[in-house]
């Protein structure tokens, strides 16, 4: 048996990776088994329409029956219960992993890939050393042995992480964490205004949500550190449970008079990130190379957009082998930009909670290390940098202006995605951006670098990019120009 691409594992990130896959004409297989149950619950916050979208999933969400959401309420830190809706008329989801995968896998399976729903994988044999990168993956379903000779693997088993686990993946400092998740039942209505909304709160020793999946049934978790909290053993989870939710402020409320349906159960939320998620032949994608603490909610988001990236680099190196070697560095770029985006995310949150709640779980999390990605600008730094912001006055003080291309300039060719593939585009590199750059907030440098020079007056050169570019915002291009001369990519005279 053989196929271009095996896909081993049937969570978001699989389904996802694989369905792009087979509609872009490649032979996959996806290898996976049912999930141990009881599953979990997630909130999908509304913008993941924009992956749905990509996927061509959106109508199989939109009739799927899933709980519509219109926000969240939160009791964060010192604050009380405050709602914060999505607004715009916007909604998210509420769903049940087990039922949204088997969502995803029917949709893969629709686009063609071969979905083993009941695969036990045995062995995953790699060439090394040769130039070579297939694999052959040996399965079993039933007792019974089968093999399949691969070009590509994609590690998407999540936690579990089957190939991950050899030396591509690292635990991160910042405190264990464990999810003791139960689900509740009540036939009245919730204490909360919005029934539809997931709650989230911090307290002393971590922090608690709960996830409505039908007007009637909500999953309720706490989040603890089990080195600094011990969490009892199989026969006194239950009671330490509820002991748990009892130091909570408002999910001890929601839970009070509803009836814990069956007994609660624990998962794994420690973080852990990639050594490097990808090598010839190989991309960890989703969970499998990387997990942060689920505070963001953005844990089935970040495995659809890994596994969209995933798809584009695996489809361009099979059309292509030259581009093989940049486009895993730009998927290793974008993982860990997302990766460092979701840590920083957790040590801001984090810091709110200390300060009303001081101890270990929140210090530790508190002082989570992050870092701005390379090759990823810092937009938020950039809003407040001194050379930015001088040349954004000098734009808007001078009657015109002279650009001219930085002696500092030079030009390197790097990866990016066009539709669904990689191509090589020349980016801009100076000393402020080494590693080269192409696009601020979706605005061209190279084309505004080419259009400079000819135009003195603003309003000129803006209406000419937008004859020559997709259409930007005029704040947007005004704090790119600045961006750029500041940062020594123009000259201003």
């Amino acid at each position: 048996m053989e196929a271009d691409v095996v896909v081993i594992g049937g969570g978001p990130a699989g389904a996802a990776a694989a369905r792009l896959l087979a509609l872009w004409g490649h032979d996959v297989e996806l290898l996976t088994r049912p999930a141990p149950r009881p599953a979990l619950a997630e909130s999908l916050p509304p913008s993941c329409d924009k992956l749905f979208d990509r996927l061509g999933i959106r109508g199989a969400i939109e009739t799927a029956g899933f709980l519509q959401s219109t926000g969240n309420t939160v009791c964060w830190g010192a604050d009380s219960e405050r709602a914060a809706p999505f607004g715009g008329g916007r909604y998210g989801y509420q769903v049940v992993r087990d039922v949204f995968d088997r969502v995803l896998l029917d949709q893969a399976e629709s686009a063609g890939a071969t979905v083993r729903r009941h695969a036990v994988v045995r062995e995953v044999r790699r060439e090394r050393g040769t130039g070579a990168h297939g694999a052959v993956v040996t399965w079993d379903d039933g007792g019974e042995p089968h093999h399949i000779d691969t070009q590509w693997l994609l590690d998407c088993t999540g936690r579990s992480g089957l190939l991950a686990r050899q030396g591509m993946r690292r635990p991160e400092d910042g405190g264990r964490t464990m999810a003791i998740s139960g689900i509740w039942e009540r036939a009245g209505s919730w204490a909360i205004d919005d029934q539809t909304h997931t709650l989230v709160e911090s307290y002393q020793r971590g922090w608690a949500w709960s996830v409505p999946v039908s007007p009637s049934r909500r999953f309720v978790t706490v989040m603890v550190d089990p080195s600094r909290t011990a969490i009892a053993s199989r026969d006194g989870l239950g009671e330490y449970y509820r002991s748990e939710l009892h130091r909570t402020r408002s999910l001890a409320g929601l839970v009070e008079g509803a009836q814990l349906i069956g007994e609660p159960f624990v998962r794994d939320a420690s973080p852990y990130s990639a050594v490097r998620t990808g090598e010839n032949g190989l991309l960890l994608v989703g969970d499998a190379g990387t997990f942060v603490d689920p505070l963001s909610s953005y844990g089935v988001k970040k495995a659809l957009a890994s596994a969209w990236l995933a798809a584009v680099v695996v489809h361009s190196a099979l059309r292509a082998p030259a581009l093989t070697e940049p486009a895993l560095a730009l998927y290793e770029v974008r993982e860990r930009a997302m990766y460092e985006s979701l840590r920083a995310r957790l040590a801001s949150v984090s810091r709110v909670a200390a300060s009303a709640h001081p101890g270990g779980f929140w210090l530790d999390r508190a002082g989570a290390e992050s870092e701005v990605a390379e090759g990823e600008p810092d937009l938020v730094a950039l809003r407040s940098d001194p050379d930015v912001l001088h040349a954004l006055e000098a734009l808007r003080s001078r009657p015109s202006m002279v650009l001219a291309e930085s002696k500092m300039l030079s030009r390197a060719s790097r990866a990016l995605v066009r539709g669904n593939a990689i191509v090589l585009e020349e980016h801009l590199t100076v000393p402020a951006f080494p590693n080269g750059i192409r696009y601020i907030r979706n605005i061209d440098l190279a084309t505004i670098v080419t259009l400079g020079p000819l135009h003195r007056q603003v309003p000129d050169l803006f209406e000419a990019y937008n004859r020559e570019a997709p259409p930007a915002p005029l704040p947007d291009f005004l704090g790119v120009l600045s961006v750029m001369i500041g940062k020594g990519i123009l000259t201003l005279a």
